[in-house]
């Protein structure tokens, strides 16, 4: 799923800006695709 809207990934820390491939981690954050172990990403 692309981001549509700026934050922070909550395993990295880092930025997710607008447009960038996220997913949602085991404890429900959004985080950047490749920080999460799980791919539990929506549609």
């Amino acid at each position: 799923m692309k981001a549509k809207f700026k934050t922070v990934c909550s395993e990295c820390n880092a930025q997710i800006r607008s447009g960038e491939e996220i997913a949602k981690s085991p404890s429900g954050k959004w985080v950047h695709k490749y920080c999460t172990s799980t791919s539990d990403d929506l549609p």
